[in-house]
């Protein structure tokens, strides 16, 4: 005759107390996930503007292009970023995302400028690469209420401001410090041939 074993045995144990722990796992993560977005609606948004301006510039940043331009029929130096302190205005050309409606080429023109009296900064691009007078420039992107900018690029291990005694060319990144209503924020952007 046989005996009947009552109780668990060790591997029936093991597996409750493994089912458990998971369970105890999911349910930490859920309540935390629940506490984040209670904190997330407690707090009122954030402007998104400086994000979305700082993702149009990124997309510039990320295919400059070494090419000669013209102002005036007369050859402008070839830089891959020109900084123009009295103007206070960084310049560039880049594979643009969107062509222009007259037929313009990819290739294009791009300005960041600061304008400290109406307090706003502008990305304008133009497709005048060879113009005869001025260019014309197109704002693609605006952001107000910036009371100060400050243009850094890196060079030689380090973040150095626009002009320095270094020759102004980064070789990594250039980086975007401004005050936006009131609050800090500042946009680094990695330069193509800087990655690694």
């Amino acid at each position: 005759m046989k005996q009947r074993q009552t109780g668990l045995t060790l591997i029936e144990l093991m597996v409750a107390m493994a089912l458990t722990a998971l369970l105890g796992i999911l349910l930490a993560a859920l309540v935390h996930g629940w506490l984040l977005v209670r904190e997330r609606l407690a707090v009122p948004a954030h402007d998104s503007s400086v994000v979305d301006f700082c993702l149009a510039l990124e997309r510039r940043f990320d295919s400059p292009v070494l090419r000669r331009v013209y102002e005036q029929r007369l050859p402008l130096t070839v830089r891959w970023l020109d900084w123009q302190a009295d103007r206070q205005q960084l310049l560039w050309v880049a594979a643009a995302a969107w062509p222009e409606v007259d037929g313009g080429s990819r290739l294009q023109r791009q300005r960041l400028r600061f304008e400290a009296r109406e307090q706003r900064l502008s990305l304008e691009s133009s497709a005048d690469l060879y113009a005869a007078g001025a260019p014309r420039w197109v704002l693609r992107e605006r952001l107000e209420k910036v009371a100060a900018v400050n243009f850094l690029y890196y060079q030689t291990g380090r973040w150095l401001a626009w002009p320095s005694d270094q020759p102004a060319h980064p070789d990594r990144g250039v980086r975007l410090e401004l005050q936006h209503d009131g609050a800090s924020y500042v946009c680094t952007f990695a330069l193509p041939w800087g990655r690694s």
